[in-house]
């Protein structure tokens, strides 16, 4: 689903809310790979996938052609600096981390919802690292709540674990 341009202004910031295109593919690639480096949040290590600018495009056309599916990415100029990505229902959200803190998570998760409620999903979902206090705040801010909770799910590289807890909010 193609999502319509939205322009916000965060901290004096002129962002640009849009629908990556084949063009975006390589700082889509790059964005991701940056963040999965950046935090261990988004439960994934760089080395633990391969997101080539390719395979980025192959997802960006993909998802373009689903009716309850989209990608919403945050542009400063024309470079990416988050996404959140509304896949099978379930909602998911990386930053730039020097962009963080900011409102921009906020901002893009409030366009996520506004276009889901537009689809016919009927509830989005998410997990969330049980330390990642700041995302489960804004979450329940955003209406999500807490449904459970799955103990030890992540062994992080120092080998000590996070729990995910699983939050769900409903559209109607």
């Amino acid at each position: 689903m193609q999502i319509e341009e939205k322009q916000i202004v965060i901290n004096g910031q002129n962002i640009t809310l849009r629908s990556p295109g084949k063009q975006d593919a390589e700082t889509f690639s790059e964005v991701r790979d940056i963040t999965y480096r950046e935090t261990y949040f988004l439960a994934r290590y760089p080395e633990e996938t391969d997101f080539t600018a390719d395979a980025a495009e192959a997802m960006i056309s993909d998802i373009a052609e689903r009716r309850e599916e989209f990608l919403i990415g945050a542009f400063r100029k024309e470079q990416m600096i988050g996404c959140v990505m509304v896949l099978k229902a379930g909602i998911g959200i990386f930053i730039l981390q020097k962009y963080c803190g900011i409102g921009l998570g906020r901002q893009l998760m409030e366009y996520a919802i506004e276009n889901a409620r537009k689809t016919e999903l009927e509830q989005l979902k998410l997990g969330v690292f049980d330390d990642n206090v700041a995302a489960i705040r804004l979450y329940e801010k955003l209406g999500f709540r807490e449904w459970g909770r799955e103990p030890h799910a992540f062994k992080l590289k120092d080998g000590s674990y996070r729990d995910e807890i699983q939050m769900v909010l409903f559209l109607s």
